[in-house]
């Protein structure tokens, strides 16, 4: 039986002088963060615009906000959390997370009641399909996470250097 052991005190040196150096530069992680968060959340507009989807209104676009973690561990975009009107005629208060929801993923269309039996539907297929704004901003968002990430360690080495 062969045996493989590593040596982590190296490692765990170099995780130490990691954290020593983040904390002696308050703020940089969290300034990068929303950095990336507003370069991220542009993608997702301008991925909302490609869609096709008929936003004449700019609503869509002004729900998605950039949200950075209570620990600092990362950054979403994502819809807010808040009450829109939604509906046709008779309209209901739905949340604009939900509806972001519809959206990108897609949602069945109601059939008709029943009651009528020479009614004809309008909508002529059962489901709608989604616009995956989402799924269409992520390529680009991974690059700009990397471009990110290369300044904040260019900022950190630098940093390093003066002190």
């Amino acid at each position: 039986m062969q045996e493989f052991e590593i040596n982590t005190s190296q490692w765990t040196a170099f995780w130490n002088r990691w954290r020593d150096t983040i904390d002696r530069l308050p703020g940089l992680k969290e300034a990068m963060l929303e950095k990336l968060g507003g370069r991220v959340q542009g993608e997702v507009r301008g991925a909302v615009d490609r869609s096709g989807l008929n936003d004449s209104r700019g609503r869509v676009k002004r729900w998605q906000n950039p949200h950075v973690g209570s620990g600092l561990g990362y950054v979403a975009v994502r819809a807010d959390s808040v009450e829109v009107a939604a509906g046709y005629r008779d309209r209901q208060r739905l949340n604009a997370g939900a509806l972001t929801n519809f959206l990108t993923s897609g949602h069945k269309v109601r059939g008709p009641s029943g009651r009528s039996k020479r009614y004809q539907p309008r909508a002529r297929r059962s489901r709608v399909k989604g616009l995956d704004f989402y799924g269409k901003a992520q390529a680009e968002a991974e690059k700009i996470a990397v471009q990110e990430a290369e300044g904040f360690l260019r900022r950190l080495t630098e940093s390093e250097l003066r002190s």
